[in-house]
């Protein structure tokens, strides 16, 4: 397969974001990613999100996002035949890929210490919620709860106010991103040792990468951060989000010059706020260097002066002045037209079976001479069982044995879910 990781196979069992994001990383960059699943498959198959709204027909979004471009093993893996099956696909793969717990795997017969002896060349990458250590090690997680946990939620909202959890899966995905390097790490260093190895990470450690100047500020300084609304908490200066006469949103990040800056306030026809020493270099406008004793001034200045215009007027003012940082508000319905996104191959268009042609995020890393392989769609349950089975030297007989008890399991399953047969 093309790529920069062909030629490296990656064994999935992992379930939601975490893990599978990790596993679409290698998809995206080429690899072989052969997602195992039980028999009634990844629950995210099914999320079909608020209010119900997806195409009747077509997969969960989840699903799609996280698993493009796999292979679908369905499997019981409690059972000798299924337990032989991840045996012998661990034994052909590079990369073991998992968010399942401890105790999951150990039921199983994976864990994942064990797994090292009987597979040297393994790169096994083990992501839960809150590390791999410590009492709570094995304590269940979602998203919000990392979220939690890693002090994310304290900083969003406004102060004086219950914080509020942030409007995306976060955690997962900064877990994700850990993982995915951590693995690829574990097969260069494997180039030198001959070996594989247990790399472990979690959603909790994400949380942290994430935060790690906040953090720092924090621990050197001995005084928590507090939140700050629109404005972010470290920063102290101009820079924030700001309305606009017609209620959209724009975030002022700085005026790098000081001709720009003075642009700016004679544009706003304030130019009296040029005479606030305060603000009167760079560095002060960026929050690096003079005190914040004049901080409510100037925002409240920032808010009635970008009050009084309208977006498009802003936008043909702030593309006149490079020196400007700035950036209209986007939401979801920009972002997927941004041509900026598109232009880059941050997102692209798949056909989706009962959605038709969508987009969907892309490969988001250019390399310039082994390109990423075009996007493909996520597997079908199973698809791919009867012909890895073959591959790794199953009998017919066997493959579909192994079918027939999960399409049995999976029935059972829907059954006792949605009282469907």
């Amino acid at each position: 397969m093309s790529g920069p990781l062909g030629g490296i196979r990656v064994v999935e069992l992992a379930m939601s974001i975490q893990g599978p994001a990790a596993g679409l990383y290698f998809a995206n960059m080429g690899a072989d990613v052969i997602k195992v699943e039980p028999p009634f498959g990844d629950a995210s198959r099914y999320h079909r999100g608020v209010n119900n709204t997806l195409p009747e027909n077509a997969p969960g979004s989840q699903f799609l996002a996280m698993n493009k471009g796999k292979r679908s093993v369905a499997l019981d893996a409690h059972t000798n035949l299924g337990a032989e099956v991840i045996r012998r696909l661990l034994a052909s793969a590079d990369v073991f890929l998992t968010n399942y717990r401890s105790a999951a795997l150990t039921r199983m017969g994976l864990d994942v210490n064990e797994l090292l002896s009987k597979y040297p060349q393994l790169v096994i990458g083990h992501a839960n919620g809150f590390g791999p250590r410590g009492e709570e090690a094995d304590k269940a997680m979602l998203d919000g709860a990392a979220q939690a946990r890693g002090g994310l939620i304290s900083m969003t909202g406004f102060p004086g106010e219950i914080p509020i959890v942030t409007g995306v899966t976060v955690a997962d995905h900064a877990g994700a991103m850990q993982l995915a390097l951590g693995c690829v790490t574990g097969l260069v260093a494997r180039g030198a040792t001959g070996k594989g190895q247990l790399v472990q990470t979690s959603s909790l450690g994400g949380q942290l990468w994430l935060q790690m100047w906040e953090l720092q500020h924090s621990a050197m300084t001995g005084v928590s951060l507090s939140r700050e609304g629109r404005h972010h908490p470290n920063i102290k200066a101009p820079y924030g989000v700001y309305a606009t006469s017609d209620d959209q949103a724009v975030l002022f990040v700085t005026a790098q010059t000081d001709e720009a800056w003075s642009s700016f306030w004679i544009y706003m026809d304030k130019p009296e706020v040029l005479l606030i020493d305060e603000w009167d270099t760079p560095g002060k406008r960026i929050g690096m260097a003079g005190s914040d004793q004049q901080l409510p001034e100037i925002r409240a200045l920032m808010c009635e002066a970008i009050g009084s215009k309208t977006m498009a007027e802003l936008d043909s003012f702030f593309r006149s002045e490079p020196e400007i940082i700035w950036e209209r508000v986007r939401d979801y319905g920009d972002v997927l037209n941004d041509p900026q996104n598109i232009d880059n191959g941050y997102l692209v268009n798949i056909e989706v079976p009962g959605a038709g042609s969508v987009k969907t995020v892309g490969p988001l890393i250019d390399f310039g001479d082994t390109p990423a392989p075009d996007v493909r769609l996520p597997p079908e349950l199973s698809a791919d069982t009867l012909d890895l089975m073959q591959e790794l030297g199953f009998t017919a007989e066997e493959a579909s044995s192994l079918m027939d008890h999960s399409e049995a399991v999976r029935a059972e399953l829907f059954a006792a879910m949605w009282g469907e047969d």
